[in-house]
């Protein structure tokens, strides 16, 4: 995208540029001096880029720019506007100094170019033979005084004749240290230039946007991988679950029991598996799963898992102690029954708490099956009305005399509990369970909030099984190494679909 920005603006800048174009001219500096030579004088070491550098700043004086503007006869022309439209630079490798002027008309710039370097050699000139035009002045106006003076037949007047003769050649002979070498010949466009422009502007723009793309990787602290989650947390991935339709948010339903032969319920049936293989010598029967922020889809994970292990055959309770924002009993159509603050209280007995779910496949009930089977019983026991400390409550005797009693009824007991890093109950809670499993969300992992999650891990002394990542991608198959397994519907002929199962196999 900056490639194609930049580039097509340096081409649309460049277009509506007006044209200039550019004339040169050289001057040749001189270096030995004849005037030293014949007068038999050393003359001292001299850097010969330093010398030429400042040959290059007398040139930019105000004085050599007027010469240049009044000897090339253009009007409407300063010496600013020619300095600001000008520049002279000292040649690295070579004794010349280059006047190049840009203007709008081509013949005007070769005309100022040329008289610019013509007028810095006679200012040059000027400079160099001051000291000897004054010093042949003061002999001159003695000569005319003594001559005046009817001494001209003198000694001294002899000797000041040979000195003024010495002057005037000592002066020739240094005037010929600067001359003009190259002449400017025409003027060459240097404005507009829209196709070099368009060029540097695509390599810059191409390099914009790798360091942008760099920088934005840099910045981007979100983790990116199953992988690196398992890295930085240390525990193993055991399932990967994907969003949740639209309608299945909407209406708050859980996919083990909408319609538990899709690929997104087979990844609950997947977790379930892996969840008894890490657990196989860990013998833990009371889980808590918990989440690092809110919103990673702890609650609806739990349910659809509590689902999945009761469709095995499983017995298995349910425990809703996220008493800050408790979801479990809306799954369920749970809301307004008493639920476990109630019974910790003793304001409710444990028997009229907790809810037997029949695990039923709700899809055959809406393609006129009946009642549909009973495929399994679930014990769900809600949140119940909410305490005003919850942590104070969390830390109660009576709470581990309740979940005693339903870790008796069951065979495994599941517990949503509030996520780990925002609130302190589930830490007080993880001393009453056996294991814990982690929800994380894809798409709102942060590396820092991970490092915060294993360093508060580390500290909770019960069995960490491993990890669930939500919100990932399907497509429409659950996969296991080389096969393939996938649910398909069917129009059955009577206004309905009928559930059919269909085996791939992907061999790789």
């Amino acid at each position: 995208m900056t490639t194609a920005l930049i580039t097509a603006a340096a081409y649309f800048v460049s277009e509506r540029q007006e044209k200039l174009y550019q004339a040169s001219s050289d001057v040749f500096l001189g270096t030995q001096n004849l005037g030293a030579t014949l007068a038999n004088v050393a003359l001292p070491y001299v850097d010969p880029v330093r010398a030429a550098q400042t040959q290059a700043e007398i040139a930019r004086v105000p004085e050599v720019a007027a010469r240049a503007v009044h000897d090339a006869k253009v009007i409407n022309r300063t010496p600013g506007r020619l300095l600001g439209e000008s520049s002279v630079s000292a040649s690295s490798d070579s004794d010349l100094l280059t006047f190049t002027v840009t203007d709008r008309d081509p013949a005007i710039a070769a005309r100022l170019a040329t008289a610019y370097a013509s007028a810095y050699t006679s200012y040059r000139h000027e400079l160099d033979t001051a000291a000897l035009v004054k010093a042949r002045q003061e002999v001159e106006g003695r000569l005319a005084e003594l001559k005046a003076a009817g001494a001209g037949q003198s000694a001294l007047y002899e000797n000041l004749v040979e000195k003024d003769q010495q002057l005037r050649t000592m002066e020739l002979l240094q005037g010929s240290n600067v001359l003009l070498s190259r002449s400017a010949a025409g003027a060459t466009q240097v404005q507009p230039k829209p196709t070099r422009n368009a060029i540097l502007g695509g390599v810059l723009g191409f390099a914009l946007g790798i360091g942008l793309a760099f920088l934005r990787d840099v910045l981007n602290t979100r983790v990116r991988t199953g992988a690196e989650v398992e890295s930085r947390l240390g525990l193993p991935l055991l399932g990967r679950i994907p969003e949740p339709s639209r309608r299945l948010r909407a209406k708050e339903k859980l996919i083990m029991l909408a319609d538990p032969h899709t690929a997104e319920a087979e990844a609950f049936r997947v977790l379930a598996t892996n969840v008894d293989f890490v657990n196989h010598d860990r013998g833990a029967r009371t889980i808590m799963v918990t989440s690092a922020l809110r919103g990673e889809g702890k609650s609806t994970t739990v349910a659809n898992l509590a689902v999945a292990f009761a469709r095995s055959g499983r017995r298995v309770a349910l425990v809703d102690l996220d008493l800050r924002r408790p979801t479990i009993a809306t799954f369920f159509g749970l809301k307004g029954r008493p639920g476990l603050t109630q019974v910790v209280l003793g304001h409710t007995r444990l028997d009229d708490a907790i809810a037997k779910i029949a695990v039923v496949d709700e899809r055959e009930l809406k393609l006129g099956a009946g009642n549909g089977s009973v495929q399994a019983m679930l014990d769900v026991l809600p949140s119940g009305p909410l305490p005003p400390n919850p942590p104070e409550f969390l830390s109660q005797g009576g709470l581990s005399d309740v979940l005693t009693q339903v870790t008796e009824r069951a065979d495994l007991v599941l517990i949503d509990a509030t996520p780990l890093l925002e609130l302190s109950d589930a830490m007080a809670l993880a001393a009453r369970v056996d294991a814990v499993l982690v929800v994380s969300r894809m798409d709102d992992l942060r590396r820092s909030v991970l490092d915060e999650m294993s360093r508060v891990l580390s500290g909770v002394p019960v069995v960490k099984l491993g990890f669930v990542l939500t919100g990932a991608k399907v497509d429409g198959g659950y996969g296991y190494g080389g096969y393939g397994y996938g649910y398909a519907y069917s129009d059955d002929g009577f206004g309905g679909r009928a559930r059919g199962r269909r085996e791939t196999d992907r061999i790789s």
